[in-house]
């Protein structure tokens, strides 16, 4: 039986959720495990022995862990293009414009939220600081937890909206209550709009009412530019106890002909034979709808944070072992056609010089293997003599002027730089090949076209350039 596993992890606590994928909401394990004041050592401890304890194994099904909201940042951006490779060139290279951290220091990931007839997208670049990424990643790969992909809460706040019957096409709102913090994630069926973490739960609600998170709902429709929570707008109150079912009727109060929905996820999800709710979740009102959200959901989750070095790893490895498999059914191949053929010629006293022929092709093509395999290792060394993409960018920003910007930018195995840009001034483009030529790390600069198109901010200049990358030497000889 395959299975879809997500953890949940915060500073606190671990949230564990595994169900089976034949049965769209059977749940097949759970439970809630305190790491509060526990070093990273001791949390690979505490999931070691909950794995072993509950004799829970992944050999069927993809692994997910969910980071909270509050731990990432979150920017909507216009773009002027419909294509994904374009749009994330364009992030790449505007991105440090919007977050406290350079490029290289935080790994992201999009979700495309709607495009216009003039060639914009609007898109929701989601951000994480790469120490906090590749510190969970690494906890979860010692507990020897096989990670597939890495997002945060509100993704899965918005797949549990989308899987529920007779979604309206307005925009809905999907609210999380949970024992300390909550969660509010604005969406539509097709993406999310917008996501807040906000520090008050079930505990503090208790304790002080219903004043401060209505304020915080207020202040979370203000996120959004369109008033588009007003009459018939559903509102998804996702709860694990009914201790706090009045803020149903606060929130409707606030907001008149708001449809609110409340949603008891201990009602709604199926527990196997033999498994019971933890006492944390009926009890405290610990929140479970992010990672049913993403156990549940059959398609691909839109935002993926696993460390880039991680997924190219990955992908290194599984070409070598393509590459080892393919060899050894190919030696495996002609073996079975060097017996089949002896076999044949056995009446006629051939099978012996047959054999020998074979294992001689044999030797042959595991010779060749060999070579396939040092062409690996000279790809590799290859890699690690690339040229340093960030620093090529430190070279090329400072000669862009305010006006202009780049959409896309490409190297060739010949050192051939080629981009793409826009600007509003076409002399902004004479001045920028005017300063590669003069500069020592570029020469043979070229003009390959320039054409105009209209936008909704009037005449743009759509250009191509492309020049040489100079070596070390090159400079040398040019000072």
């Amino acid at each position: 039986m395959k299975t879809s596993t997500v953890f949940h992890i915060n500073e606190g606590k671990i949230k564990f959720l595994q169900m089976a994928n034949g049965h769209k909401k059977l749940v097949t394990a759970l439970d809630v495990l305190d790491i509060a004041q526990q070093g990273d050592e001791a949390i690979i401890q505490t999931l070691v022995s909950f794995l072993k304890q509950k004799k829970i194994n992944f050999n069927n099904g993809q692994v997910s862990i969910v980071v909270p909201r509050s731990w990432v940042i979150l920017r909507l951006l216009h773009l002027p293009s419909h294509q994904e490779d374009e749009i994330r060139s364009m992030i790449d290279l505007q991105i440090g414009e919007y977050i406290p951290y350079a490029r290289e220091d935080v790994e992201l990931d999009f979700q495309i939220l709607s495009k216009t007839p003039d060639g914009y997208s609007k898109v929701a670049v989601v951000i994480i600081p790469q120490e906090i990424a590749m510190r969970y990643w690494t906890i979860f790969n010692q507990a020897k937890i096989p990670v597939h992909r890495m997002t945060i809460s509100s993704v899965g706040l918005w797949l549990w909206y989308q899987q529920q019957p007779g979604l309206s096409d307005k925009p809905a709102a999907v609210f999380d209550l949970d024992m300390n913090s909550s969660e509010i994630c604005l969406c539509c069926k097709t993406h999310m709009m917008a996501s807040r973490e906000i520090p008050i739960g079930f505990d503090q609600i208790q304790k002080d009412g219903y004043e401060e998170i209505l304020k915080q709902w207020e202040l979370t429709q203000n996120t959004i530019s369109d008033k588009v929570f007003e009459k018939n707008t559903s509102v998804y109150l996702m709860m694990t106890t009914d201790k706090n079912s009045g803020l149903s009727n606060e929130l409707k109060r606030l907001n008149e002909g708001l449809l609110v929905k409340e949603i008891y996820l201990t009602k709604e999800l199926t527990l196997k034979k033999g498994l019971q709710w933890p006492q944390a979740i009926i009890e405290e009102g610990i929140s479970l709808a992010a990672l049913a959200g993403i156990a549940c959901c059959s398609m691909n989750i839109p935002v993926d944070l696993v460390p880039k070095s991680i997924k190219e790893s990955k992908n290194k490895r599984l070409l070598k072992r393509q590459l080892i498999v393919l060899s050894i059914w190919f030696t495996t191949g002609l073996i079975s056609l060097g017996f089949a053929l002896g076999m044949g010629y056995f009446k006629k006293n051939m099978e012996l010089a047959r054999l020998e022929e074979a294992l001689a092709e044999t030797k042959h093509e595991s010779a060749s293997v060999k070579k396939q395999l040092q062409k690996i290792h000279d790809i590799e060394d290859i890699i690690k003599k690339r040229l340093i993409f960030s620093n090529l960018v430190e070279k090329i920003t400072p000669l862009l002027a305010p006006e202009m910007y780049l959409v896309n930018i490409s190297i060739s195995e010949k050192n051939t730089l080629s981009f793409q840009g826009l600007t509003q001034k076409s002399t902004a483009i004479n001045q920028f090949q005017s300063d590669l030529v003069n500069t020592h790390d570029f020469s043979d600069v070229k003009l390959e076209y320039v054409n105009k198109r209209m936008t909704q901010q009037g005449e743009i200049d759509y250009f191509k350039m492309t020049c040489i990358i100079n070596s070390s030497g090159d400079k040398n000889e040019k000072t």
